[in-house]
């Protein structure tokens, strides 16, 4: 048994090193791992971030996107925001008592929640926590989020869809009213509520025993984790374009066809086209959106290469 309070706020990095226990988590018996972020976005394994997020908000914001390993919904995250792991072997996990150790803690603080059949956590009417799940060779992840005294504002702002006519099985996140634990406990803060789920955790846990050994102890050094090259390269390819970006699920975008504001081709379909007049369409309607984004793609990006042809 071993509670953990990571000292970075690097989203990227903090994500690469809670995987890196969840693959350890047969060694370490059940963790509690207590994080928090950099303003960012936060979508789940199986989103689409083109439906989840308002991409030109964040990037004229400069807020970086991050897709984590779990399932789920989007999130905004800033300091304000409370995350916390329970990472343990499949034969130890027991995502109830991960429940009663966050009531309780917030219990200890004079805040009343409970738990929805969706898995959240809500103080009266209002969200305050979102939790997904992660099961990978034999170990097991629940983490979720404690809203303290989050920037609603920009979470309502960044969480609104693009409008865009996209056809996806992606999953979708589902819209909540939320509050911030502060406004029933003012003055509440992050390392206050951290040593509260703490203390939770080691009640509830109390006949666990903490790792053995120096190779145990070493393993829970969260300053040396967050700097083993394996660790770096992994927050490295979770801010890659190929994972935020590329592991979106299939989707299709619906585009105008050359005449469809009035013109010959007003009024038909993609079935009614030649592949010549949809290949246009849908080239004129990316140049048109690199102008718009001076020459960057939707993500930041560079501009796009798909119709380069010297390719």
């Amino acid at each position: 048994m071993a509670d953990l309070r990571l000292p970075t706020t690097d989203a990227f990095l903090n994500i690469a090193v809670e995987e890196y226990l969840l693959d350890r988590a047969g060694e370490l018996g059940p963790t509690l791992l207590l994080w928090r972020n950099r303003p960012c976005v936060v979508i789940g394994r199986h989103q689409n971030p083109w439906v989840e997020c308002d991409l030109r908000a964040m990037r004229a914001d400069a807020l970086p996107l991050v897709r984590r390993i779990s399932g789920g919904g989007a999130v905004y995250h800033d300091e304000g925001n409370t995350n916390f792991s329970f990472i343990a072997p499949a034969g130890v996990y027991d995502q109830e008592r991960h429940f009663r150790v966050v009531i309780a803690a917030l219990a200890s603080l004079g805040i009343d929640a409970w738990k929805t059949e969706r898995n959240d956590l809500r103080v009266g009417e209002r969200k305050v926590s979102g939790n997904a799940f992660r099961h990978s060779k034999g170990n097991s992840l629940h983490h979720g989020t404690l809203l303290v005294h989050a920037d609603l504002e920009r979470l309502i702002a960044y969480l609104a869809s693009s409008g865009a006519l996209i056809e996806t099985k992606a999953t979708a996140s589902v819209r909540s009213r939320v509050v911030n634990l502060s406004e029933t406990r003012p003055g509440l803060t992050h390392d206050e509520l951290c040593t509260a789920l703490e203390e939770a955790f080691r009640d509830e846990y109390r006949d666990a025993k903490p790792p053995a050994g120096e190779q145990g102890r070493s393993r829970l050094d969260l300053q040396r984790l967050a700097g083993l090259p394996a660790v770096r390269e992994r927050a490295a390819e979770l801010g890659s374009w190929g994972w935020v970006y590329g592991h979106t699920p299939a989707f299709v975008r619906r585009l105008a066809l050359p005449g469809a504001a009035g013109g010959a081709g007003a009024g038909r379909t993609a079935a009614e086209a030649s592949p010549g007049e949809i290949a246009i369409a849908v080239r004129n309607a990316v140049e048109a959106k690199e102008r718009e984004l001076g020459h960057q793609t939707l993500d930041g990006g560079p501009r796009s290469t798909l119709y380069d042809e010297s390719r």
